[in-house]
């Protein structure tokens, strides 16, 4: 399974952390990992897409891209 981490902004608090927590939260996600601005996780791409994971956080009412490379 790939492993993804998101940029989030707009996160302020743990309200916003248990938010984008449920947003993530679905069948195909594991190790998922949210914290203040950035969340981490495994996805199964049979059952979910980087894009749907992406618009689920903006759903949510947060900005999120995908963060290649370091940081």
């Amino acid at each position: 399974m790939p492993k993804l981490t998101l940029k989030i902004d707009g996160m302020g608090c743990e309200v916003c952390v248990k938010k984008v927590t449920e947003a993530l939260t679905r069948d195909g996600v594991t190790d998922l990992d949210v914290k203040i601005g950035k969340a981490t996780m495994k996805y199964d791409e049979t059952k979910v897409s980087e894009e749907a994971l992406i618009a689920a956080v903006v759903d949510a009412g947060f900005t999120a891209k995908a963060k290649k490379g370091l940081f």
